[in-house]
């Protein structure tokens, strides 16, 4: 008797805990289906925590969670949803899926494995190829715009360093312009200096010599008057004259 009430019991708490999954089961879809994509996404993840471990309810759930703007949620969710399935074709819509979160998420890197993974398991999916070769252009370019704005950043870089050089060379110059200016005034000033004492030098002599001429004439004639050659033809009888 004891037995039956507890299976009783049991029975009721596993059909009422089998009915809550299912009713957030139902509001998940049904907000889905009114695009409530982050509503739809909390009740699908609710609904799988109780749902039994048979029910996998992951594709639904990382598709509100992409739909819901979870990109690195849906990424995981696909990711465990591949690993988990067990058919070929499970495998490819999974990767193919988990390709589509991470070229949301601007991960082309990862975007192309995932393609590549989901080509593998389908190789006749043609809509996984041309997201593939979408993904390998969208890498190149942003690989491309990586490199030109390193090389603008470089050439940048080079160009402040010349400019600086420039204005320390500019400014040494100048001050190198105005030593030598300095130095060639003063030496201007010392030849001056020199020029002019040199010349103080010169005058003095030349007057001594003029004054010697003139008193060696003046003293000439005074002897020829002595003598009595002087004008005249007078004689004197006396050096003196007085």
């Amino acid at each position: 008797m004891r037995q039956l009430a507890v299976i009783f019991f049991l029975l009721i708490g596993f059909g009422s805990y089998s009915q809550e999954w299912r009713d957030s089961l139902k509001v998940a879809r049904d907000a889905y289906k009114k695009q409530e994509y982050p509503k739809a996404f909390k009740y699908y993840q609710s609904a799988q925590k109780k749902a039994p471990s048979d029910i996998d309810l992951s594709d639904e759930m990382g598709q509100s969670a992409y739909k819901a703007r979870e990109f690195e949620k849906a990424e995981k969710i696909y990711q465990q949803s591949a690993a988990s399935k067990k058919d070929a074709s499970s495998k490819a819509k999974s990767y193919h899926n988990m390709g589509n979160s991470r070229m949301q998420s601007k991960d082309y890197n990862g975007a192309i494995d995932a393609y590549k993974e989901a080509l593998r398991n389908n190789p006749k999916d043609e809509q996984t190829r041309y997201n593939l070769s979408e993904a390998i252009r969208r890498l190149k370019d942003e690989q491309k715009k990586n490199s030109n704005q390193n090389e603008d950043n470089q050439n940048n870089q080079n160009q402040n360093q010349n400019q600086n050089q420039n204005q320390n060379q500019n400014n040494s110059g100048g001050q190198g312009k105005q030593n030598n200016q300095s130095q060639s005034q003063n030496q201007q000033g010392g030849n001056q200096e020199k020029s002019g004492n040199g010349n103080q030098s010169k005058l003095p002599n030349k007057t001594v010599e003029r004054m010697l001429d003139n008193l060696m004439k003046a003293e000439a004639a005074t002897k020829r008057k002595m003598n009595g050659n002087g004008t005249g033809g007078s004689t004197t009888t006396s050096g003196k004259d007085w």
